[in-house]
C-alpha cells in the first residue's frame, strides 16, 4: 500500500480510545476496520483533529501510540478554552486545524490522503494545489450537503466549491442517505465515485455481560439500536414505547443501545414517565454483546432520518429481527435503494419518524402476530444473504481501491468500479 494519511473527524467513538490509550473504537464501524486492516502497512499514519472541546485533556498537538494499533495518531485540538461555539470559535478552530494539517502533510509526504467529509475544506485544497491523490469518504448525506448545491449564503458556497474539486475517488456508504444522486449534483463529472454496501460479521461468538441478567424473560423486548442524536430520532422511539406500555402496562420492555448528545432528553422522558423499570440502556457495548441484546430482542426499530440502511440495521438484518422502519423519502431521495432491496414482506414500515403513534401501534400488532413476526424474520434475513457481504470482502475492495490510486491508472480504477 501507497504511503497513506487518514484525515479524520474525532468521533466520539474514538475518545475512549485516546483516553485508555487502548484502541477500542465505537461508531464509524467501516473506517475503523479500514484501518485495522491497514495497520500492517508502515506507510500509514492517521490526523485526528478535533474542532471542538470535550472530554479529551490533549492542550497541543500530540503524536499518540495506542495499544492494539500500529499506525501512528496525530491529535490536533485547537487551544481554545472559551468562545469554542461562537462564529469567531469555530472560525479559529478551522484556520488552526488547517495550519496543522498542513505542516504534517509537509512532515509526512503522503502519496495518498484518505478524509472524511468533515474536513472536506482541507481535503478540496489539497485536491485543487497539490499533487496529492485525495480519497474523500461520504458518511451519509445531512441537510448541509443537500443545502449547499443550490444554497446563496457564504457557507453554502463555499461547500459547493469544496465538493467540486478534482478528488481521485469520492466513496459512499449505502446506508439509504441517497448518495448516488447527490453526488451525480455535487461532484464534478470527472470525479470516480461510488456507493457501497457495509459489511458485517455473521460468525460472532454472543458474551452475556452480568447487567444483562436484569432482562425480562416475560416480557416483549423492543429494542433501539443506533447513536442518540437528533437524526436518528431515540427520543421519538422512546416516547412510541411510552404509548405502548401505557397501553399494556408490564408487558413491554425496552432497550436502547447507544450514546450521544441525547441521553439527556431521553433520561427525562423515561423520569417523567416513571418508566425506569421497564427501560435498559447500553452503551460501549462490543459486537458479540450487542448480537446477545439483539437476539434476546423480539421486535427492532430504526426511525432513522437519513436512511436506513446503517450498520445498525445491517447487524439486524442478518439476525434476522422483524424491524419497523419509516418510508422512503422520495423527495429527498432517502431510502429509495433501501426500499428496493427491503420489499413489502421485509419489514413493517411507517409514515415517518415522527409518527410515534403509529410507531407504536406497529409494535403491539407485531407483538400480538407471531406468525407476521416470524415471517418477517426470515424474509430479511434471506435479503441479507443475498446483499450484505462480510467485512472481510469489503474492506478488501476498498483497500484495492486505494492501491489502483496509488498506481495511478485511472482506467483500471474506472473498470473495478463498474463491478464493484
Amino acid at each position: 500500500m501507497h504511503k497513506t494519511l487518514f484525515i479524520l473527524r474525532c468521533y466520539s467513538g474514538f475518545e475512549e480510545s485516546l483516553i485508555r490509550k487502548e484502541w477500542s473504537p465505537s461508531g464509524a464501524t467501516t473506517i475503523v476496520k479500514l484501518l485495522e486492516y491497514v495497520q500492517k502497512n508502515k506507510e500509514c499514519n492517521i490526523l485526528l483533529i478535533s474542532k471542538s472541546n470535550n472530554k479529551l485533556k490533549f492542550t497541543r498537538n500530540k503524536k499518540v501510540i495506542l495499544n492494539k494499533l500500529s499506525i501512528p495518531i496525530y491529535f490536533i485540538r485547537g487551544r481554545l478554552i472559551f468562545f469554542s461555539f461562537t462564529k469567531l470559535g469555530k472560525i479559529y478552530n478551522e484556520l488552526y486545524s488547517l495550519f496543522f494539517t498542513i505542516y504534517y502533510i509537509f512532515k509526512l509526504k503522503p502519496k495518498i490522503i484518505y478524509a472524511d467529509h468533515a474536513n472536506i475544506f482541507i481535503t478540496s485544497l489539497i485536491a485543487r494545489y497539490t499533487s496529492i491523490k485525495t480519497v474523500v469518504r461520504l458518511m451519509g448525506v445531512k441537510d448541509d450537503m443537500r443545502d449547499c448545491i443550490d444554497g446563496n449564503s457564504i457557507y453554502n458556497k463555499l461547500l459547493n466549491w469544496s465538493y467540486r474539486a478534482p478528488f481521485s475517488l469520492v466513496l459512499a456508504t449505502q446506508d439509504g442517505a441517497g448518495s448516488d444522486a447527490w453526488m451525480e449534483k455535487a461532484l464534478t463529472d470527472k470525479v470516480p465515485r461510488k456507493t457501497i454496501l457495509n459489511g458485517a460479521d455473521r460468525n460472532i461468538t454472543l458474551k452475556k455481560l452480568k447487567i444483562f441478567k436484569e432482562l425480562p424473560i416475560n416480557k416483549i423486548i423492543i429494542i433501539f439500536l443506533g447513536r442518540l442524536e437528533e437524526d436518528k430520532a431515540p427520543d421519538k422511539f422512546l416516547e412510541s414505547f411510552m404509548i405502548v406500555r401505557k397501553k399494556y402496562p408490564n408487558k413491554y420492555h425496552c432497550l436502547i443501545v447507544g450514546s450521544g448528545s441525547m441521553q439527556n432528553i431521553l433520561n427525562k422522558i423515561i423520569r417523567r414517565e416513571n418508566a425506569s423499570t421497564e427501560v435498559s440502556f447500553f452503551s460501549n457495548l462490543n459486537t458479540n454483546n450487542i448480537f446477545y441484546l439483539l437476539k434476546q430482542s423480539n421486535i427492532y426499530v430504526s426511525l432513522n432520518r437519513y436512511g436506513n440502511l446503517s450498520n445498525a440495521n445491517i447487524e439486524a438484518m442478518i439476525n434476522s429481527k422483524a424491524m419497523i422502519i419509516p418510508k422512503s423519502q422520495k423527495e429527498k431521495n432517502i431510502d429509495i435503494y433501501t426500499e428496493k432491496i427491503l420489499k413489502e414482506n421485509t419489514v413493517y414500515r411507517v409514515t415517518n419518524s415522527d409518527a410515534t403513534e403509529e410507531v407504536a401501534d406497529a409494535i403491539i400488532y407485531l407483538a400480538k402476530n407471531k406468525r407476521i413476526r416470524n415471517n418477517l424474520e426470515k424474509n430479511i434475513y434471506s435479503v441479507s444473504n443475498t446483499y450484505i457481504k462480510s467485512w472481510e470482502h469489503r474492506i478488501k475492495a476498498e483497500y484495492k481501491l486505494l492501491n489502483l490510486i496509488g498506481l495511478g491508472n485511472e482506467d483500471d480504477l474506472r473498470d473495478y468500479l463498474e463491478v464493484l
